[in-house]
Parts: C-alpha cells; sequence; structure tokens
C-alpha cells in the first residue's frame, strides 16, 4: 500500500473523497427506498365495516374459522376474567367478540356476565355462537361485580389520578410552597402549605408532578402534558396560604408540585370492545411507568383522541414499522470508476410494516387517549402505530 506521508494535506483529502461520499451513506435513508411506502390509507373502510362498530356479517364458514377449537364447549367465568381474556379463550381473533355473541333475549345485557356463569358455545343454524347458559338456579345472594371489558384495578391509577393538562391548565394550577418541617420531601401525613389560596368548598385535592410533553407524532405540536399523581391533599384550613395535609402519597411531594382537582373514574364499566367506526390512525407517544417497551396489559399513551373520532372501547391494531434494509443483491453500476465508488451500497428497500398487538382505549381526551394493551405478540415502543383494523390490511 503507498503511503501518503509528506503529501500535501490538501491532495490527501482530495484522493479519498470519492471513498468519504460512498462511507457517508452508511445510514439508509427511507426517503431514498426504491419501493414507496404505502401511507395509511384515511378514507378505508374499517375490516369488513359499513361504517358501523363491527366489522361484518360472517358467514357460516368464517365464523366457525374464528373458534380456536369447537370441542371447547363451555367456560366457567373466574373471578378477574375480562371480556377480551375470555374472548382470547375461545377466539383466534379476538376482534370478532362483538359480532359473535348470540343475542340471547333472556339477557338484557349479553355483555353483562358475572363470575360462576357459564359460557357456552351454541349453534345457530349452522354458524356457532358464543352466549351466556341459562340454567335455573335460585341465587340466594347479591351478584358480585359483572366482568368488565378491561381489567379495571390496572387501570384505576390512570382513570382517577393521572391526566392529561395543558401547558396553561398546569402553570395556572396552585402550587406546594412549603411543608411545615422544611424538608426537601414530603409524604403521607405531612403538613404542607400550597398558593395560591385553595377553594374551601373543595376539601381533596391530587397533587401531581408536571409530567414529559407530549407531542404530535407528525405535526410536532405540544398535545399537553402528562400531570404525574403524587398523592392526595385534604385541605385542612383555608387562607393565603392554604393549609393542607398530604394523604396516600405514592410518591414523595415537592416544592412546585401542582394541586388539581380529583376526577371521577371516567370510565362506563358497560363499554363493549368495538372496532372503531371508521379510521383512527394514531401513533404511540408515551408508556407510562415503562422505560423502553410495554406488553400485556401495561398502557400506552396515543396522539389521537376525540377530536379524531377515538372513543373508550375502541379496539386498535398495534403495528411496528418495518426496517429499511439494503438489497446487497441487486444488480450494481459498473459504468465508470467513479461510479463504482459512489455506488458502495445497494438500493435500500422499506420492509412491510407489520401488527405486532391490540390495545383497547379506556380513556379519551380532545388531542390523547390511552389504551390498555389487551394482547401483544412483541414488545411495544413508542413509535409504533395504533390504527382501525383496515380491510385488505392483511388482517
Amino acid at each position: 500500500m503507498r503511503s501518503s506521508k509528506g503529501l500535501p494535506l490538501a491532495l490527501v483529502v482530495a484522493s479519498l473523497a470519492p471513498v468519504v461520499a460512498g462511507l457517508s451513506g452508511c445510514a439508509l435513508n427511507e426517503r431514498e427506498t426504491v419501493n414507496e411506502r404505502s401511507s395509511y390509507d384515511s378514507d378505508a373502510l374499517p375490516v369488513g365495516a359499513e361504517l358501523g362498530p363491527v366489522k361484518r356479517n360472517l358467514d357460516a364458514e368464517e365464523t366457525r374459522d374464528q373458534f380456536r377449537d369447537l370441542s371447547q364447549e363451555d367456560y366457567v367465568v373466574q373471578p378477574g376474567d375480562t371480556l377480551w381474556s375470555i374472548a382470547n379463550h375461545f377466539l383466534k381473533d379476538p376482534y370478532y367478540w362483538p359480532e359473535i355473541w348470540y343475542v340471547n333475549q333472556d339477557i338484557e345485557n349479553p355483555h353483562r356476565i358475572y363470575p360462576g356463569d357459564h359460557i357456552t358455545i351454541v349453534f345457530v343454524g349452522d354458524r356457532p355462537r358464543l352466549t351466556v347458559g341459562l340454567r335455573p338456579h335460585i341465587r340466594y345472594e347479591s351478584l358480585p361485580p359483572e366482568v368488565s371489558a378491561i381489567p379495571l384495578d390496572k387501570l384505576r391509577p390512570f382513570l382517577t389520578h393521572d391526566q392529561m393538562l395543558s401547558e396553561e391548565d398546569l402553570e395556572s394550577a396552585p402550587y406546594v410552597l412549603a411543608n411545615r418541617e422544611g424538608s426537601i420531601h414530603a409524604s403521607s401525613d405531612d403538613t404542607a402549605y400550597v398558593r395560591p389560596a385553595l377553594d374551601g368548598d373543595r376539601e381533596r385535592h391530587a397533587v401531581v408532578e408536571k409530567g414529559k410533553p407530549l407531542i404530535d407524532s407528525r405535526t410536532g405540536d405540544l398535545l399537553g402534558y402528562r400531570a404525574i399523581y403524587k398523592g392526595e391533599a385534604q385541605v385542612e384550613e383555608t387562607g393565603d396560604p392554604t393549609t393542607v395535609t398530604l394523604k396516600d402519597t405514592v410518591r414523595e411531594v415537592q416544592e412546585g408540585d401542582r394541586l388539581v382537582e380529583m376526577d371521577d373514574e371516567p370510565f362506563d364499566r358497560d363499554v363493549q370492545p368495538q372496532i372503531p367506526a371508521y379510521p383512527i390512525d394514531a401513533t404511540v407517544i408515551l408508556l407510562p411507568d415503562a422505560i423502553t417497551q410495554v406488553g400485556d396489559n401495561q398502557v400506552i399513551v396515543l396522539d389521537r383522541g376525540a377530536e379524531s373520532g377515538v372513543s373508550p372501547g375502541d379496539l386498535l391494531q398495534i403495528s411496528k414499522r418495518g426496517r429499511v434494509v439494503e438489497d446487497r443483491f441487486a444488480p450494481r453500476k459498473k459504468d465508470a470508476e467513479v461510479e463504482r465508488l459512489r455506488d458502495l451500497r445497494g438500493p435500500a428497500v422499506a420492509l412491510p410494516d407489520y401488527p405486532i398487538g391490540t390495545a383497547m382505549v379506556f380513556r379519551v381526551y380532545d388531542r390523547v387517549s390511552y389504551a390498555l394493551v389487551a394482547k401483544a405478540t412483541k414488545p411495544i415502543h413508542e413509535g409504533d402505530f395504533a390504527r382501525t383494523p383496515m380491510q385488505d390490511s392483511g388482517r
């Protein structure tokens, strides 16, 4: 190899320019792929639907294909079960849960089922259907809580305490000025002082910390901030400052933390899992209380809400963007030496997006929504998509 020692620096740089130019493109650019990535069709219909909450009217063969094993003809509902877990027990594709229920005229709400009930497969004509088996018996005690669509115990912190607030709402909210002991942190049963003065008509407030900004993945707009729940503040004495006692803290309270009104549980236990009536194209923008990834029965935050038609109970398909890879086997240019040096890599090809799970929306704001991962085949990360399962989408 010929040494460059003693050569002028400018000459050395010039001689290496073609090689550097070729190697500088090591990161494959999606905008330079040979195949244009298909965009989400906002005008398409949900799978088999006619702008309605279910996919379609399945024929007998399609209905039969949804069941895992028709020999599993009976299931006793257990405490802790949900509609989704029962659907997973019987069905290959739980999206079809609302459609395969047999509407039994003796049951006012076929989705209202209780521990101890028998879920059975019945045939209506030649089509299998799921139904609550009715047995003649007398109940001598009150009914246990009915089975909800999803496990509420996992969601309650996100229903009653955690909130999404605008920057204006957070900045205008009362704040913790100090605590009685003068310590850096405070917790349950400690006394703290709040300004501006709290309204004496409301005795209970949630203490929250300003969390990560929630950013629209497409426009870059600020959608608001997650208000992370730390505990409860109970008003003891009004005035400026207002004296409060901290209760049931789950995180240490610091000076500057904000106080907001306690929300009632904004979730209908009778909500029914449903395919959205029209296309929703959202992105996972936050994994609350997770560092890099989530799986089954964990919460995700999406950058679409009521303004985009999102409703509680909506079932969304979680998908991961396909990688951009180099096609090392494509024919290379061989016209000239300079072209050979510049064309050190094969063309970039965008691989198709692919589904990795399902999530059910349980809390909706104007521009943001919270969803529970009902089922995940691979870890879910920020940046993954949450979309209505569409016709011709591979489902």
